[in-house]
């Protein structure tokens, strides 16, 4: 008898081979139906993409907003994912990477999102405070500039600016330049901001020094002014009345410049107030040694050689 075939096609089966054959088409059969009924997957449209990267964003703020910045940035790389060239979306994941401190991705952010709209102004905002985070100032206010010039009356790329100028200024030069504003502020009785310069100072002659074998090498000139650093570090100290830091700097000085007069007398001094006295004693004949007449130091030694007196 004849049948209906797969796709409405007629055909005339008999005995077994019929049998096998219809059971086919109504299999196949079976498997057109079912696919129509459940439907078939489509690839999600623009429009939906869209809407599930708004989603993923959405959920990046909530764990932005509750500082679990990690998983915001989880959240805003599938938004990304499926929307690449917002450059909303950049400059999001930007501010997660900054509040995580990793201030390297929050710029490779922040500049993709430039490179996607030049006009994004807060593209450059995120640029300008992941590279002021980095100490990269000069490169920090180019990027505040831009954004301002995009939007001149945002608030936060003008605060940008000002505190990336001003910290220009407050950028010294060299180790020089660290001396002398250390020297200004400890004029003015700011001893811990003096600290403060000649740390910057000292830190910057470490790092241009020459390192052989792990041990830094220095110039001649260099390694005077090193230790001047250290032994005007060590009088800020001193004022501070913090003796050990005292002792701490001007052996630093010592290693560099072992007739360092002020080092000697710095650090003898130090000592008497912590009531080492034979330590004391050494550090003012020593100084004497330098300069017989230095009064300070024959004063110093007399003042000790009582207390021993008392003591003894």
């Amino acid at each position: 008898a004849p049948t209906a075939g797969f796709r409405g096609e007629t055909r005339a089966v008999t005995g077994a081979t019929g049998r096998h054959r219809r059971g086919r088409f109504e299999r196949r059969r079976r498997r057109a139906r079912a696919s129509v009924r459940g439907g078939i997957r489509k690839a999600p449209t623009l429009a939906n993409a869209m809407a599930t990267a708004q989603e993923w964003r959405e959920r990046g703020n909530a764990f932005h907003t509750r500082k679990e910045h990690a998983r915001a940035v989880e959240c805003y790389t599938s938004a990304i994912g499926l929307d690449p060239n917002s450059a909303a979306l950049r400059t999001n994941r930007a501010a997660a990477h900054h509040a995580s401190r990793d201030f390297a991705a929050a710029l490779d952010d922040a500049r993709a999102s430039v490179a996607l709209d030049p006009s994004w102004a807060k593209g450059h905002y995120r640029a300008g405070a992941a590279l002021a985070a980095m100490d990269r100032h000069a490169e920090a206010a180019d990027a505040f500039r831009s954004g301002l010039a995009l939007d001149p009356s945002n608030q936060m790329l003008a605060q940008g600016l000002a505190a990336a100028e001003k910290a220009i200024a407050d950028t010294p030069v060299d180790a020089t330049d660290c001396k002398t504003r250390g020297n200004a502020a400890y004029a003015e009785g700011g001893y811990e901001e003096a600290i403060g310069w000649y740390t910057k100072g000292i830190a910057m002659m470490v790092k241009q020094s020459q390192p052989t074998h792990g041990i830094c090498v220095y110039s001649n000139a260099n390694v005077e002014s090193l230790a001047t650093l250290y032994v005007n570090r060590a009088e800020c100290h001193r004022q501070l009345v913090d003796m050990r830091r005292v002792v701490e700097d001007c052996e630093s000085a010592l290693q560099l410049a072992p007739r360092s007069f002020k080092a000697h007398l710095r650090r003898a001094l130090a000592m008497e107030y912590l009531e080492k006295y034979d330590e004391a004693a050494a550090g003012f004949k020593a100084a004497m040694a330098i300069d017989p007449s230095g009064t300070v130091a024959s004063e110093g030694l007399r003042r000790v050689a009582a207390y021993k007196e008392v003591d003894g």
